[in-house]
């Protein structure tokens, strides 16, 4: 697959980060404390969205489609899609100022900014400052998230995500007791960022929550014979035999009992619930093995397929320690 992140004529990524390289090199690196201003230009985030009114060609002339508005690229002039007059736009920057004030005075710290598919999506992420060990020197870290887009994909959305340092596995956090995990803000309404922190509700009490969980999981013995039987009945088609599956679930399923035996930090988690997590967001947050685009692999374990499977196995697990 090419590659998704953003890369423009001149061969730049719009995509910074702080701390590791990431994503095969790609991208500009900030040094600790670097100002929001340094996050936007090294990020690729400095052209704003423009929007014109949809024109079209008949035989008889011009004509303007009223309703509609094309949204392109103040740059490039690059069209991002066509959507409603009323649409409401979140610009780039915009993102990375939502940040400003919780670096500046909460202690949060941006590790990561930039663009997927040409510019249609952008986001942010800065660790909150909060982490735990699940046992001893197993690490998790929490982080939040900002996405949003002007292709009429994904409404703007906050998350609140954890990393696992052993591994880099990560997974959404729920905000609440009723497990909502995002805070979503539709275009049809203008972004108010500060509504959308309120919303969050108190970080605080949902990473302890969080981490309360997952020592649980930890905590919770399982046998090599239920996970087998669990990741069966999860990826399995029902009511066909282990023997008759398609080739890509028996593949699945070979490849989450690998990661659970013997993947990236199954030494602190073997023979407990937590380690039936890990084999799941260590295959849902990195692949398979095959050489994937990181930037999709991202997208994917944020937004897709893959984590709502990261979800679903941890749900399940929690289940366990009622």
């Amino acid at each position: 697959m090419s590659a998704e992140i953003t890369i423009r004529a001149d061969g730049k990524a719009e995509f910074a980060y702080a701390g590791d390289a990431a994503w095969h090199g790609l991208g500009n690196q900030l040094t600790e404390g670097a100002s929001i201003e340094d996050w936007v230009v090294e990020a690729g985030l400095t052209w704003e969205v423009f929007q014109s009114p949809v024109q079209y060609t008949s035989h008889e002339g011009q004509h303007f489609f009223d309703d509609k508005r094309v949204l392109f690229r103040s740059d490039t002039k690059e069209p991002m899609s066509i959507v409603g007059k009323d649409y409401k736009i979140v610009q780039p920057i915009e993102v990375l100022e939502f940040f400003r004030d919780l670096t500046t005075l909460h202690g949060m710290k941006l590790s990561a900014a930039g663009s997927l598919f040409g510019g249609k999506r952008f986001w942010a992420t800065a660790e909150i400052g909060k982490s735990f060990e699940a046992v001893s020197k197993d690490h998790v870290n929490g982080y939040l998230l900002l996405v949003t887009s002007i292709d009429g994909t994904l409404a703007t959305t906050a998350k609140l995500t954890s990393t696992r340092t052993v591994c880099n596995n990560t997974l959404t956090v729920a905000l609440n007791d009723h497990s909502k995990r995002v805070v979503k803000k539709s275009h049809r309404v203008e972004w108010d960022a500060t509504q959308v922190k309120m919303d969050m509700g108190l970080i605080d009490e949902s990473w302890e929550k969080f981490a309360s969980s997952i020592k649980k999981l930890a905590e919770t013995g399982v046998s090599d014979k239920f996970v087998q039987d669990y990741f069966q009945k999860k990826f399995y088609m029902d009511g066909v035999l282990a023997e008759d599956q398609p080739t890509g679930r028996i593949k699945e399923v070979a490849a989450l009992l690998d990661r659970y035996k013997s993947g990236a930090g199954a030494r602190y988690s073997n023979g407990t619930a937590w380690g039936v997590v890990n084999a799941a967001t260590d295959l849902f947050t990195h692949g398979n093995g095959r050489k994937r685009d990181q930037s999709h692999m991202f997208w994917q374990s944020h937004f897709g397929r893959a984590e709502k499977i990261k979800n679903e196995v941890l749900e399940d697990m929690l289940i366990l320690t009622a």
